[in-house]
Formats: C-alpha cells, structure tokens, sequence
C-alpha cells in the first residue's frame, strides 16, 4: 500500500513533500518534478501548453508507475481526480477556494478554476482517508498529522 498526497496548487504539496523527505526520511516522489523532468518545462508552462485535463492525463500516468510498489509516498500536482487510486491511501490537504483562485490567477489565465475547485474538492472530500485543512497549520504540523496517518495505516499494512 502506498500513499498519495494531493491538494490544490497552492496548498504547500511540494514543501510538505520535502519535510516528509528530509526532516522524516520517508520514500517520497513528487508527480511535478516527474513531469518537469520528463517534459524539461516547469509545471506553470506545461499546464499553459497542454491544459489541466492533459496535464492531469499525465499526472496519471506517473500514479499508476507507483501503483504496484508498498511503501511510497506519491505527490500529486492537484490537477487529477475523478480518477481511481488502487494501492493508494489518499490524503487531501485543503484550501479555501481564494487561496486557489490567487494562486492559479497569478500563473494561468484559466477561466474554469471555480469549477476545477469545486469538482476537486468534492471529489476529494468524499475519497480521501483523512482531509487535512491547510489554514491555520504549519507546514510541518500538516507533516506531522501525514505522518501519523501513514505509520497508522500505511506501515501497519506492510507489517501484518
């Protein structure tokens, strides 16, 4: 069993990532530097050349590598839902929704962001194993909690 760590652009996904990686020393791959690696362009010119469903397409691609390995921590880029995540626990790290439309206003001008918003945190509420509300909370308080729900479920899988 794995887990995948997903949030709206803008809800501290990458910097999370690193206090898990760092700080912990867990097994951590982040879906955006895959796809910047892959594609040579940072995550805002992809999004921009391709689109959020494309772009999303690909981020799938890059879950479904880690489908069949135990232990990861997979990051995602919060362009994919409605998507099925075998293997996966989920864990959602939400924003408010002005805290997204500022972050997507300031690298994309793309006027279906309310909707992708609201699809995705909808989606995401309802599928997730734990959501975690960003505001209010450190980076590494929202590490801490990720942590804690990754050794309760995660670890305890590959221990039984």
């Amino acid at each position: 069993m794995n887990l995948f760590i997903t949030g709206l652009p803008g809800s501290g996904k990458s910097q999370i990532a690193r206090i898990l990686k760092e700080d912990f020393g867990y097994d951590v791959v982040e879906a955006e530097k895959i796809l910047e690696i892959e594609t040579g362009k940072k995550l805002c010119i992809i999004v921009k050349l391709y689109g959020i469903k494309q772009v999303a397409k690909m981020e799938r691609r890059i879950v479904d590598r880690f489908s069949k390995s135990c232990g990861k921590i997979v990051v995602g880029c919060g362009l994919l839902y409605e998507a099925l995540f075998c293997n996966f626990y989920i864990v959602y790290i939400k924003i408010p929704k002005e805290r997204f439309m500022d972050r997507v206003n300031k690298y994309l001008n793309y006027n279906n962001a309310e909707e992708h918003y609201l699809n995705f945190h909808h989606y995401f509420s309802n599928q997730a194993g734990i959501v975690v509300s960003a505001e209010h909370k450190t980076k590494y308080e929202i590490a801490m909690i990720i942590s804690d729900f990754y050794k309760r479920n995660v670890l305890k899988c590959e221990n039984t």
